[in-house]
């Protein structure tokens, strides 16, 4: 094994967990139970209207990320002007759902816009990101998303958002699991393709990309807050 190719979200980094809570510590200052099935339901719901819904699924973008993206990567200005309105009215529509009070809409947007930056790892992932680099083994990060939102959480814990083996599907047009995005990192190295093993979130959604192109044994630690305790192994490293 000399590199590998690893997922960011809810792989290293509690992504759907977060949300959770913070718009469920939202919701109870608000006065509303639930808030966050409420909230989530709302803006995928929503979500899926907006003009640019075929792109933003095809870098597995998602409308609980709409929700607090800045939007600041050059050429997202549109989606910069439209996010306002759609996080207001997602959460007025929330609010109304739950019996709350629809005029706080744009306070709780805001609110989750600020509290929701927050990139805590999972406890096993300091351990096994320091037992790989010991190894040195080639670390590639692949993320799903809008690049400026993914930079955004990779630089919150210090991960690499700059080197050449870091990429988002922004910047290719495709998400995992196409083949093409995670055949970039080590096709220009000449390395076999069963030397490029990866670890991320779900067979479909993550791993079966590299395991279309031919790649190493995968692994997978479950998924959207379901998370089984499997944390990318820390022995049998010569595969």
């Amino acid at each position: 094994m000399k590199l590998l190719l690893l997922d960011l979200d809810d792989t290293l980094l509690q992504d759907l967990p977060v949300s959770r809570a913070v718009l469920e510590d939202l919701g109870r200052k608000a006065g509303v139970e639930g808030f966050f099935a409420r909230v989530k339901a709302r803006a995928e719901a929503l979500f899926r209207e907006a003009p640019f819904y075929p792109w933003a699924e095809a870098i597995g973008h998602s409308a609980l990320e709409a929700l607090w993206a800045r939007y600041s990567t050059p050429g997202l200005e549109a989606l910069a002007a439209w996010a306002g309105p759609f996080r207001e009215r997602v959460f007025r529509e929330a609010l109304e759902e739950a019996g709350g009070a629809p005029e706080r809409a744009r306070e709780l947007a805001e609110a989750f816009f600020r509290e929701r930056r927050r990139y805590p790892l999972y406890p096993e992932a300091e351990a096994f990101l320091a037992e790989a680099r010991r190894r040195g083994l080639a670390l590639a990060l692949l993320t799903n998303g809008v690049p400026d939102l993914q930079r955004e959480s990779s630089s919150g814990r210090g991960l690499p958002t700059t080197s050449p083996w870091s990429s988002s599907p922004g910047r290719w047009g495709s998400a995992s699991p196409t083949p093409g995005s995670s055949a970039w990192p080590s096709a220009p190295l000449g390395w076999p393709r069963r030397r490029r093993p990866w670890w991320g979130t779900t067979p479909r959604r993550t791993s079966g990309g590299p395991a279309w192109r031919g790649c190493g044994p995968y692994g997978w630690t479950g998924a959207c807050g379901r998370r089984t305790r499997r944390p990318p192994p820390t022995s049998g490293w010569e595969t």
